[in-house]
């Protein structure tokens, strides 16, 4: 009996030189191939997972009887592109959507009659069941979590029903994804799922079932997929899990990684989005991580401070109290914190999202902080036609908002679909919100002038509201290079607002890839590190009677600042900065001191241009500081070379 083909895609783009094992539709086809039914009727002939030529890939097929397509906002425009092409080639063959871009209804099959069935939620039974029962299609009427034309072209949606399997088969382990790594034309990054599911209810959030029950996955499981990895040489491992943490196996897991890089070097970096409610444990596990050099730092997600915001989305952040502490305490441990926001949540005004962002400044928070855009995913609340309508939400579709990666020639790989307006923010007051989001990244947690405004802020008591407020209006007031940097970010955001670009930057002075605009803001101004630092002495000297501390100052300030092509060197002040500046991040200020101190500028991330520098520090380090140096307040040593 000759077996009928099936082909899997979940195709993806290179991220800087890197792509991701198709984790997804492994699971799928890990699952259903262990049923020796399948095994016996059918045949896995490829996963596809980067997004090629359709035409080509097509051409390569061998009688594809089933097709299943992975969705997600980057490649479902592909995936549909694709779909197309196949049905009018091979007009027998089943048509599979699957994914977190598969809405919950059957709009998919009412606006192209080239799918054949959806799977809605977690797939992998029901993608087995359909294998089985390929041939009659009426028995995909006993198979839930599904929507399908029958015989008849009649579309037919199956009830909804909760999964409690624990025990999938992994891809790792049986071989699934053994072909793909004998290719060997890049090195490739993977995912890793110790759990499933989530216990809270975030309106913007579509990661599991929502107030789904978490089914662990077995241990020993966890620990083989694990051990393959480093066997293979994967540096790169983003956990998946929605609450790394919650659990207290998920510190023996940190514990077999680390065992495990230094006893092979792999794998290198990992990824997670961290548990909120179970701070003691998260602190050791980024401890362990932090000191095996493996950790990203710690995730401190707020997503708004704004009451009427939190209740909006269905969200409980942790006391600011408990944050400020949490904040001083990974800092105190040499631990590097990050902080999520989202802008465009409803709710959210332009002035509680400014004030709220420098709330966590005077928090503490002055390693990282991300505001992201509000993002409409179709799984979620915020996508319902009601909670659209309740809050005026006014949205934008344009081609993929995607950071780190080479610009996209077409709009085939996919459609960001962002909040730019709701009954509480209007359109404009979205634009300066990303504006002021934008200076107070760019200037405060990438550093440029963090050493001025937290002076500032200590010794005159001038708040970062203030600051960075200020700031932006002698911006657009009076000063020139700062001007045509915010000119290319406010073009930006009207541009898309009107539907005319997305909300990324490239310059071939950094290389080939696109930035998020603070990003952006920051590589232009320490590029032209003189031009910005002129202006911004301009307009801080209204802060300042005595000017020849203002200059040492901003001498210590742009000292700290990382470069290109810079080995360590070491600088004498009349003041001990370092030590007022440590002393005022853990919200222990102490007045500056006049001592005469000497630091050693060093740093084990240098770079020899700036198209190095802005992947490795401003992309991969981003989340750790690597722009700013680690000052050591240290004897000169005889390697150094005094400025």
């Amino acid at each position: 009996m000759k077996k009928k083909n099936v082909y899997l895609i979940q195709a993806s783009f290179l991220y800087g030189n890197t792509y991701y094992l198709p984790y997804a539709i492994g699971m799928l086809a890990a699952f259903a191939f262990a049923d020796p039914y399948v095994r016996e009727h059918f045949e896995l002939k490829r996963l596809i997972y980067k997004i090629e030529d359709i035409d080509e890939s097509i051409s390569h097929m061998e009688d594809p009887a089933f097709v299943g397509f992975s969705n997600s906002i980057w490649n479902y425009r592909y995936n549909l592109e694709f779909a197309k092409k196949l049905k009018e080639r091979y007009s027998d063959c089943i048509v599979e959507f699957g994914g977190h871009h598969v809405p919950p209804t059957t709009d998919y099959l009412k606006q192209y009659a080239f799918i054949d069935v959806l799977i809605h939620g977690k797939g992998e039974e029901a993608f087995r069941d359909i294998l089985r029962f390929l041939d009659s299609r009426s028995e995909w009427n006993e198979i839930p979590n599904i929507s399908f034309r029958d015989e008849t072209d009649a579309i037919i949606q199956t009830p909804q029903k909760t999964i409690d399997l624990v025990d999938y088969p992994s891809p790792y382990l049986t071989g699934i994804f053994d072909s793909i790594l004998q290719e060997k034309e890049y090195p490739f990054s993977c995912v890793i799922e110790t759990n499933r599911g989530c216990p809270f209810n975030c309106s913007y959030c579509d990661w599991g079932e929502l107030n789904s029950k978490v089914r662990l996955f077995p241990l020993e499981k966890v620990f083989a997929e694990l051990e393959w990895i480093s066997k293979n040489k994967i540096s790169f491992v983003y956990c998946v899990d929605a609450n790394f943490g919650m659990f207290e196996r998920d510190e023996q897991i940190a514990e077999k990684i680390v065992e495990l890089k230094e006893a092979t070097g792999f794998p290198n970096r990992l990824q997670v989005s961290y548990a909120k409610n179970e701070p003691e444990r998260v602190f050791r596990i980024n401890k362990l991580l932090s000191e095996s050099g493996i950790g990203k730092g710690a995730t401190l997600a707020l997503q708004s401070l704004n009451p009427t915001v939190l209740k909006n989305v269905g969200r409980n952040n942790i006391s600011k109290q408990q944050y400020a502490d949490q904040v001083s305490r990974f800092r105190e441990a040499g631990i590097p914190t990050y902080t999520e926001l989202i802008l465009g949540l409803p709710g959210e005004t332009l002035h509680s999202f400014c004030t709220g962002l420098c709330e966590l400044l005077e928090l503490g928070q002055h390693s990282s902080v991300s505001a992201y855009y509000c993002e409409v995913l179709p799984n979620s609340r915020l996508a319902r036609k009601d909670y659209i309508e309740k809050h005026g939400i006014q949205i934008v579709s344009t081609a993929l908002n995607q950071y780190h990666c080479e610009i996209m020639q077409d709009d085939l790989p996919g459609t960001s679909s962002i909040i730019v307006g709701t009954n509480s923010m209007s359109v404009s007051d979205w634009i300066e919100a990303n504006v002021f989001s934008t200076c107070v990244q760019s200037f405060h947690h990438f550093g440029l002038l963090q050493c001025i405004a937290i002076f500032l802020r200590v010794e005159k008591a001038v708040s970062y509201y203030m600051f960075y407020s200020r700031l932006l209006q002698f911006i657009r007031a009076k000063s020139t290079f700062m001007k045509s940097v915010f000119d290319m970010v406010f073009q930006t955001l009207n541009d898309f607002v009107s539907g005319r670009g997305g909300l990324t930057y490239q310059n071939d002075l950094f290389g080939t890839i696109t930035y998020p605009l603070e990003e952006a803001v920051f590589l232009l101004c320490n590029y032209y590190s003189d031009l910005f630092y002129e202006e911004a002495k301009q307009f801080a000297s209204g802060y300042f009677e005595d000017t020849v501390f203002m200059d040492e100052l901003f001498r210590y300030q742009k000292a700290v600042i990382l470069k290109p092509n810079q080995t360590a060197f070491c600088l004498s002040f009349s003041y001990d900065f370092k030590r007022f500046f440590d002393r005022a991040m853990i919200h222990s200020p102490e007045p500056l001191k006049r001592e005469q101190s000497t630091y050693i500028f060093d740093s084990p991330f240098a770079t020899a241009s700036w198209v190095d520098y802005a992947r490795e520090i401003i992309w991969y380090g981003r989340r750790n500081g690597r722009m700013m140096y680690s000052n050591k307040p240290n004897t000169i040593s005889r390697d150094c070379e005094m400025r």
